[in-house]
């Protein structure tokens, strides 16, 4: 069996969305990871898409992606049962993710459950706490939502268009970005646990991770006092942005002092395919190659060069859209030009690179319809390890799959026992 980088770390999931990917990395590099689920299973089980377009809480795409690897049971923690289940659970665990709203923290609290608590019985543990805007300061306990944190991080001002109003980038980036800093934070206070035998809380905020997304909209305003703005499809320079080509797009970032090769190059590139038109007169190429970042930054500088720059722009419009989308990543790659393919999920799906690195991983998904598992095809982890890769080891589970092997064989609880706790709705 192969090794994982967390054989042996017993991790506790009570999170909601906000928090599915960091469990999901730390349970692809191998750790045990329980899904602490409400009696009836968790409310973020039903987000769309579902397999084969049938609503319900076993079904749900996004959650057996984000769940694979990770085993169920459930467990009503406004029960003095299931707190004191959820005590003895602790006791197994060396890591619990959390990322409880502000009114849920009060009420679990009142009830007696308290990480400090938790943790003070047992020195050792980790506790990270998912939260919007962190345990303390004015915003504490604001609610939050993807949408909220991108506009409270300032991502969304950034996205959009000039003429339009701000937009939230796809995806629920912000909980992404949030699961990887949690997931960070948690295996620092790991390594810190095992060296000393003391374990502390993590602390994510939502807000404050999304701060690396802005790129260099913080260096902007200490440098230059200005705010970056949306730009959407207005081009600043001529081969910087998304242009159409002969069967899709390309994202094109050529011509930037610094940056790969100099517009002589993407000049002499249209020139060797007859396309180059009056680019290659003296006039043009001087104007480029004395091109500073200024040209990018200052709206005077760019209107200085206005007429050299439309021209450009009309040319190699012009010289994009008459190839290939692989050709000209192909090619304008093996001249260090930044050039990258559009891809849709279908080019995905087909990549050869993709397919000769083994990067995608098969999963045989259980499904509730009566009908054979549902073969999935997964994207592959964000890293490789050469003696410890990451894995996908099982399906996700379905709602308390796990009750019986982790509280009464794990855990310790009577059978017998565990069927009165079910009988008063406490698992």
């Amino acid at each position: 069996m192969t090794q994982t980088a967390l054989d042996g770390v017993r991790v506790l999931d009570l999170t909601s969305e906000m928090g599915w990917y960091c469990g999901k990395l730390l349970a692809d590099l191998g750790a045990d990871v329980i899904k602490v689920e409400p009696v009836g299973g968790e409310p973020s089980r039903g987000r769309a898409p579902f397999w084969q377009g049938t609503p319900g809480r076993e079904t749900s795409l996004r959650f057996w992606y984000f769940n694979a690897n990770k085993r169920s049971v459930t467990v009503d923690l406004e029960q003095f049962d299931g707190r004191w289940l959820f005590g003895r659970l602790v006791e197994t665990a060396d890591i619990v993710i959390e990322s409880w709203t502000a009114a849920e923290r009060r009420e679990l609290a009142e009830r007696g459950l308290d990480p400090d608590s938790y943790m003070e019985s047992r020195p050792e543990l980790v506790w990270v706490s998912i939260t919007g805007f962190g345990l303390d300061g004015p915003k504490a306990g604001w609610e939050v939502t993807d949408l909220i944190s991108q506009a409270a991080a300032g991502i969304a001002t950034l996205a959009g268009y000039p003429d339009g109003s701000p937009m939230r980038i796809a995806g629920n980036q912000a909980y992404i970005v949030a699961g990887i800093s949690a997931a960070q934070g948690a295996l620092l206070a790991l390594l810190q646990a095992e060296a000393t035998g003391n374990g502390q809380r993590v602390e994510t905020s939502i807000q404050e991770a999304m701060s690396i997304c802005q790129e260099t909209a913080h260096l902007q305003w200490d440098f230059l006092q200005t705010s970056r703005e949306r730009v959407g499809e207005r081009y600043r320079l001529p081969g910087i942005g998304t242009y159409q080509t002969r069967d899709g797009y390309i994202y094109s970032m050529v011509g930037i002092p610094g940056f790969g090769a100099p517009w002589s190059d993407v000049i002499g590139w249209m020139d060797e395919h007859g396309m180059a038109e009056d680019l290659t007169e003296p006039h043009y190429v001087e104007t480029f190659d004395t091109f500073d970042l200024r040209i990018l930054l200052v709206e005077e500088e760019r209107d200085r060069h206005a007429e050299v720059l439309d021209r450009a722009q009309e040319v190699l419009t012009a010289f994009y859209a008459s190839r290939t989308s692989t050709e000209l990543y192909e090619e304008g790659q093996s001249r260090r030009l930044l050039i990258g393919q559009v891809m849709t999920p279908k080019d995905l799906a087909e990549n050869r690179h993709l397919e000769a690195r083994e990067w995608w991983l098969e999963l045989n998904q259980p499904t509730t319809l009566g009908q054979d598992d549902a073969a999935l095809k997964l994207p592959g982890p964000p890293y490789r390890l050469s003696e410890t890769p990451a894995t996908i080891r099982r399906p996700a589970p379905r709602i308390g799959e796990h009750n019986q092997e982790v509280w009464v064989e794990e855990v310790g609880i009577p059978a017998e026992d565990l069927i009165a706790f079910a009988g008063e709705g406490a698992v």
